[in-house]
Formats: C-alpha cells, structure tokens, sequence
C-alpha cells in the first residue's frame, strides 16, 4: 500500500506473536515504521500500541489499522476525483502521432530536463509503444511547459543539506519534481481535499503519497533492460544522467487500486468467514498510535506483555531526511531532534556518540514498560560497528537475556546490502528477556578483537562460512558472556584476516592456512 521502508514479513511477525504473547495481551513496537506488527497483532486479537516519531509513519499506522471506512465511498469520491482531473492531466500528457492524439505514460528526459524518448499505450494494447523525441517536438515540450503556472499549493520545503543522500544546499522538494508532474500532484492533492474527507480522504493521502516518488525525477531507468526499463526509486535524492517522467493519473490509478486491495483484504481477515469456522474470534481489543519520542514513552510502567521492534539504522536510513518529500506533502513537520538517527548532515549534529546514548536511552525506556521476564524481539540488519554495538550494547546494560534468535528475510534490500557481496542478507531477529541487570564483562578493544579472531579461525578450519552464520555465532557470544562491545567492526576484521571466497564464504588465508598445516 505505501513505499514505506524496512518492511518486515508478516508471516514470520505472526509466528512472534503467537509464541510471546497471548489474545488480550498488550503489545507494542515502539519504533513502527510502516506497521506490519501492529496490524497483524490487531489481527490476532491483541491490544496495540504503535509508536513512531515519524509523522508519516504514524499517519501511515493510523491509515493502516483504521477499521471504520467506506471502500464504496471511497471508490465514488475517485471517480468524481477522477472526472475533474482528466482533462488537466490531458493538457500535459496529451501527444499527437501520425494525426492521432494519444497520452504519454511515460517521458524519459536527460540531466538538463530534455526529453529524449517517449511512451504510449493505446486502449485494448497490453505492451506500450516507444518513439524518439525530435528536436522540435522536444522545444515544443519545453516551451508549453515553461509557459504554466502552477496555481495549486505545493510544498517548498528546503531539503536538509546532507551529501549522503545527495540532498544539496539551496534544493526544495519541488526541485525533485518537473513542473509538468509538479503540477499534477498539486491539483490532485487540492482534488483530493474537495472531493473526500475523514477517513477515505487519508487513505486516498496513502495512495498520493505513495505515487509522489514514482512521478519525481528520482526514478532512473534500468539501462540493461532498455532506455525506458522503471527501476525503483533510491533511498536518497539521486537524479541521474537520465530519469522517467511518469504520467501522474496512471501510476496514482494504481496506487489507489493497490490501496483498495490491500484495505479489503484488512478487512476481510476480522470477517471470521467459511461455513464450518465453529472457533471465531471474539474481537474485544484496542489500538493506540502514538508519536512519542522513544526515549519519553506515554505509556505505564510494566504494562506491555511483548514488544517488537526494527531500531534505527543509523547512518543506513536518515528517516526524516528522506521522509520529507512525504512530510512536506501532508504539511507535517518532524521532530528532528529527537530523531535517533547518524547524519551526514552538519545541520543534524547527530554523530555516532549521540546515537549510542539515544539507544541505549529507548532500551532502557523499553525495559520500563515491558512487564519482568516478559520477551522483546528486536532486529539488525548491520555489521556495522556503529549500529550493531550501540544496539548489543544497550540490550546488555539494561538487562536483556538472550534467549533466540534466526534470519527475517524483509520484503526488500538495503541498497547497501543489494550491492555488498560481504554484507549480511536479510535482518538478524533477537529475541531477549527483561531480567535483572547483572554485571557485565568490560573488555579493551584488542581483547575483543583477539576473542573474535580466534573463535572465527577455530570456526573456519572446519570449512568456509558465509558472513550470516559468522555474525550469528559471535552474537551469540557476545550475549551469553555479556560482553560490551568497544570499536570493534566485525566486518573489519572478516576483510582483514580473512578471504572471501568465489562462493561468497569466508576461509582461512593463505597465510592463516599454512600456519593450521
């Protein structure tokens, strides 16, 4: 239904949920995201808390779990929607070939805004037509464009300067947009406020917001599929060589059937359907959506029976930073200093050692709220030793004992982890318990690192292991002899001391092996 980030498999977020909690039960992921847990949790007939920061992540949990909605009103609010947007879009997108007017789907234009190449799709044609652009058509193009004026609100806020995400100083949203898509999200948005209201007008906002990156400069083509291949769009504020322009009533026409299917099959999972279903579920359980900061939470000591959650990725993901072309849009304005998050920015002034203190101080708020001896499963998906040691270390001080843990595959990758062969695949899930906070073992770096070395060595002699099961196995050391952890990079020493093989494992090197002979 959304483009969200770090979507967990619910599959395996129901599997957590029957085994740590019970119907009646209060659970909680007090860093929601998109809010997969909560909605299947709601589902299984527990009470939900959600909470996030992020104001459009907590609009996304609100739209989500909304039960109280009218798919048929809704259906009619678009096709008055739809009616009046037409005709707008038609001045854009309308081409003429060969004496026949047909609308543009797609424009693929260069660096400097011109367009190159086009496509089309005739009524009853299930593939789309290409055609090269002329220089004259192109001046054309250019020319009608350049002669608008938009007279729809859009938002103007200035993108946080960050070189990470290739957010550069001066640059608004709407410069991620061309006037002619610009232009359409803002009649539609203002057609949206019309036309609808309460919640079918925010679940049509799900859908808007949704399309706003597939209809922005941000969406570069997959060369390697041809010039007009639609690759997704980036986790940043790349505009490449070359971009898609695509047509804003088509791509939105199917975000919102893909928000219709995904709410109707919400629905349909409360509806106890079949013939022979003699145990139906008696719903009796609430939801809360919550935009606490983590490290205040609005909620009662020892209160929640299970918590799950995905922390912050530290430098991966600048949430907020990226958020803001979804934000500007809804008129929200983020809490960015409470964020806990690494940023490239020196705007933010959040570093790595404010990072580690804001963790630890969401754990120890966590530990709080979760009822003694109750579980709370978390997940990694970094080597990092930034990431991965302020999150092992903040579950260490404020008393979590490790009881299991396996790999979540998530619904996508990282770009780091698409494009890292020595990166971890998937997400580490950790599941712990609050007990008391015991003692732990301090350690200097370079007896850290020796630990490491030799146990990955022991380890590798009986044959090449791939960088999950190294990870998984240290892990497991580093809770059981609760051992916090300095600066150390595991990832660091795997390329230091070892070789990656041709089969993506690591083994012994040369050196290493004639040492063992």
């Amino acid at each position: 239904m959304h483009k969200y980030w770090g979507k967990k498999p619910s599959n395996d977020l129901k599997e957590l949920i029957e085994k740590y909690s019970s119907q009646g039960d209060t659970v909680l992921d007090p860093f929601a995201g998109y809010g997969v847990f909560g909605c299947e949790a709601l589902i299984m007939n527990r009470n939900v808390i959600l909470n996030d920061l992020n104001p459009v992540a907590n609009f996304l949990n609100n739209q989500l779990l909304q039960k109280d909605i009218d798919l048929q009103l809704i259906k009619k609010q678009w096709g008055e929607i739809k009616t009046e947007f037409e005709p707008f879009v038609a001045k854009w997108y309308d081409w003429n070939i060969d004496g026949k007017t047909v609308q543009l789907t797609s424009v693929l234009r260069d660096k400097n805004d011109i367009p190159i190449k086009a496509k089309y799709k005739l009524n009853g044609n299930r593939s789309c037509t290409e055609f090269e652009i002329k220089k004259s058509n192109a001046d054309k193009y250019l020319n009608f464009e350049n002669s608008q004026s938009i007279k729809d609100w859009f938002p103007t806020t200035r993108l946080i300067r960050n070189s990470r995400i290739s957010a550069k100083e001066g640059m608004t949203v709407a410069d991620l947009f061309t006037k002619r898509t610009l232009s359409c999200h803002a009649r539609l948005l203002s057609l949206i406020e019309t036309y609808s209201s309460g919640a079918e007008k925010d679940l049509l906002k799900v859908a808007f917001t949704a399309n706003l990156a597939n209809c922005s400069k941000l969406v570069p083509p997959i060369k390697s599929r041809g010039a007009m291949a639609p690759g997704a769009w980036m986790t940043g504020f790349y505009i490449g060589e070359t971009y898609l322009e695509n047509n804003v009533l088509s791509y939105f026409e199917n975000r919102f059937n893909k928000i219709i299917k995904g709410k109707n099959d919400y629905l349909n999972q409360f509806g106890n359907n079949g013939e022979l279903n003699f145990n139906k579920t008696q719903y009796d359980n609430t939801y809360r959506n919550l935009q606490n900061d983590v490290k205040a939470l609005d909620i009662r000591d020892e209160s929640i029976d299970y918590i799950f959650t995905d922390p912050p990725y530290g430098d991966a993901v600048p949430y907020f930073e990226q958020s803001i072309i979804w934000n500007s849009w809804l008129k929200s304005t983020p809490d960015y200093k409470n964020e806990i998050v690494i940023s490239d920015s020196k705007d933010r002034e959040k570093g790595i050692e404010a990072f580690e203190q804001e963790i630890n101080a969401a754990f120890s708020e966590i530990r709080r709220v979760l009822k003694t001896n109750k579980c709370f499963s978390l997940t990694y998906h970094s080597l990092s030793g930034i990431e991965w040691k302020a999150i092992t270390n903040a579950c260490i001080k404020n008393g979590f004992d490790l009881l299991e843990y396996k790999w979540l595959v998530q619904k996508s990758f990282t770009p780091r982890q698409i494009n890292r062969l020595k990166s971890i695949k998937g997400d580490v899930l950790v599941t712990l318990k609050k007990s008391v906070i015991e003692k732990v073992t301090q350690k200097t770096d370079i007896e850290i690192k020796e630990l490491f070395l030799s146990h990955i060595e022991k380890w590798i002699e009986s044959g090449p292991l791939d960088t999950n099961e190294i990870f998984l196995r240290i892990m497991r050391i580093v809770f059981t002899e609760k051992i916090l952890i300095g600066n150390v990079d595991l990832l660091k020493i795997l390329n230091e001391d070892f070789k990656f093989s041709d089969n993506n494992k690591w083994k012994l090197n040369d050196e290493l092996e004639l040492c063992w002979i």
